[in-house]
């Protein structure tokens, strides 16, 4: 599979339209500042109807000053379930046909496609001034992400990423119980999910064979950018895409944008200096079962007591028995996914799911839960992009915490290997065979051009 890489610029081509993804080096014409949607309703498209996309559109639709004047899937058979949403809403099957059919008509779009397609579809929109909401993780690559974040910058535009628990309640709470300095500096940081089991395929090879396309289903639009390869029925569309590689990123890129969101929000921290993996390698078709990647964070020393190892854990893997031991739990007790910061006084455990919980619990059984409250994520966007308030999550903040995600699919691919990371240049200098993961591939009709030297 060949790649060319652009630093510069990274065009993507897709059918008829052209998209341009900013470079770290590139020099655009400054672009008018976007609209906001001030007096009236916010004129909203929805880029897939179906899965997360049904969810969203549900939440974005309940906000009064919303009105959805555009359906698109390239499943129309997931449309109709979302018509509910949007009477008299106009449909499209192909999402460039929406864009240019609906300029001027629109004021904004959610995209919540399979992560493959976000940075296609979110810089098209952009480009034409809309506000973008996309799921998480914001991209597949660093680059792309890299690229959203500027182009949310140079437009204007009102942006936020699908990361809900970013604006809940047990999230507002962990903050205000780590703001009052009960834990101390933190010196060690453990994150863990209970995905892929039961949830999606992952550590499976690539089906054999083919399957008839269902009439409802545009399957060349589906892969898009990605690789050619026949369909299969039940195999990609319309969940189990997660675990491809081609297609998703893994229980990393899917639950990291969630559970290790509280390390860079609450400890203020840039890029990573270092990535680990101790688990297994990606088979080149699916991402491992499990997977354990350890990072270093240079330290900030509001928050932390020096260089600080942060370690991801999934499928299975937990935080060692030892160190919850040392803080009076063990494995059993702890939520099926979870931040644990762990301090020169004691330990917290913040819980998108669930109540902050302090440790040792017998040493702050007198400390009570702060009384804050969450906001609604998805009301929170509209509200901005109609000139009240600002999003939580906008794509300044939620590329970088992306990129920390994908680093970790990245470390996956070169098993207990320490791989040093340059933020700055976006490159790996020890180890140059990395750097070909912090771009997009190409296909041939939606070809990527990327970031290269």
């Amino acid at each position: 599979m060949s790649q060319t890489f652009d630093r510069r610029s990274l065009l993507v081509t897709a059918g008829a339209g052209a998209v341009t993804l900013l470079g770290a080096c590139a020099t655009q014409p400054q672009r008018k500042v976007a609209p906001r949607a001030t007096g009236r309703k916010l004129r909203h498209g929805a880029i897939a109807c179906g899965g997360m996309g049904f969810s969203d559109l549900r939440a974005l639709a309940s906000h009064p000053e919303i009105e959805v004047v555009a359906l698109c899937d390239v499943d129309t058979a997931r449309i109709e379930g979302a018509r509910q949403f949007g009477e008299g809403a106009r449909e499209f099957q192909d999402w460039r046909v929406m864009l240019d059919e609906m300029a001027g008509e629109m004021d904004s779009v959610h995209v919540s496609t399979p992560d493959h397609m976000h940075a296609a579809i979110a810089m098209a929109a952009m480009a034409r001034g809309l506000h973008v909401y996309c799921q998480k993780p914001l991209t597949k690559t660093v680059a792309e992400a890299r690229a959203m974040r500027r182009m949310a910058e140079e437009t204007g535009v009102v942006t936020q990423m699908g990361i809900q628990n970013h604006s809940n309640q047990n999230y507002a709470r962990a903050l205000a119980l780590f703001r009052q300095d009960l834990i101390g500096k933190i010196h060690e940081v453990h994150v863990w999910s209970d995905r892929p089991a039961g949830w999606w395929p992952q550590g499976v090879e690539r089906p054999v064979g083919s399957d008839p396309i269902p009439e409802t289903l545009d399957w060349d639009a589906w892969l898009g950018v990605a690789p050619e390869r026949p369909f299969k029925a039940g195999e990609y569309h319309p969940f189990k895409w997660r675990g491809r590689e081609d297609f998703g990123t893994g229980a990393q890129g899917d639950m990291a944008c969630h559970l290790m969101d509280p390390v860079p929000w609450f400890l203020g921290l840039d890029s990573p200096l270092t990535i680990r993996s101790d688990g297994p390698a990606p088979n080149g078709e699916s991402f491992p079962l499990w997977s354990r990647v350890h990072y270093t964070f240079a330290p900030n020393r509001l928050t932390t007591r020096g260089p600080l190892p942060v370690t991801w854990h999934d499928g299975g893997m937990l935080p060692p028995e030892d160190l919850l031991a040392s803080l009076g739990t063990d494995r059993a007790s702890l939520p099926k996914n979870a931040c644990l910061f762990v301090g020169t006084k004691g330990a917290l455990i913040a819980n998108p799911y669930g109540e902050p919980q302090l440790l040792p619990a017998e040493r702050y059984a007198e400390v009570e839960l702060p009384d804050v409250k969450g906001t609604n994520h998805w009301h929170q966007w509209i509200d901005a992009c109609r000139g009240e308030g600002e999003a939580s999550a906008p794509f300044d903040y939620a590329a970088k915490l992306t990129e920390v995600a994908l680093l970790g699919n990245i470390a996956l691919r070169f098993p207990h290997e320490t791989l040093t990371y340059d933020g700055d240049a976006m490159r790996f200098p020890d180890r140059p065979e990395a750097d070909p993961f912090l771009y997009p591939n190409e296909r041939a009709g939606w070809k990527i051009e990327g970031l290269g030297a």
